[in-house]
């Protein structure tokens, strides 16, 4: 068995972990860190901005961290869909899968990291050969 499937495997049986949560726990981290359904989507446009500016820099080191990048991000996206699921079949409330979401959004905005500078400096790249 491979790396990432160990990592997606273990991050699913962790995400579980949101089934245990009772419901005022989830509304107590949803007012804590201020959740709401339209700060899903910024660690999203995070991960591409930064990933475009790193490739507009050409920061060489990032291709190092490529693998290990996509790794962590494949965790967290995993444990925080299977949270968002074990969540809202638990308490049959859509706003209660909020704290999921945002760990699933991140590990998204990390994998865009990723995908929009290999993305924008293969395209560089393919400009500058022609």
């Amino acid at each position: 068995m491979n790396l990432n499937k160990r990592i997606v495997i273990l991050a699913g049986a962790v995400g579980l972990m949101f089934y245990t949560a009772s419901q005022e726990q989830l509304i107590s981290v949803i007012a804590d860190y201020h959740l709401s359904w339209y700060r899903l989507g910024v660690p999203v446009a995070w991960g591409i901005i930064l990933g475009g500016l790193a490739a507009f820099f050409k920061l060489s080191f990032l291709q190092r961290w490529l693998a290990p990048l996509t790794l962590i991000a494949s965790g967290l996206l995993t444990m925080g869909l299977i949270g968002a699921a074990a969540s809202y079949v638990k308490h049959e409330l859509a706003v209660l899968t909020l704290p999921a979401l945002q760990l699933a959004t991140i590990g998204l905005g990390l994998y865009l990291v990723g995908y929009a500078y290999a993305r924008m400096l293969a395209g560089r790249d393919d400009d500058a050969e022609q």
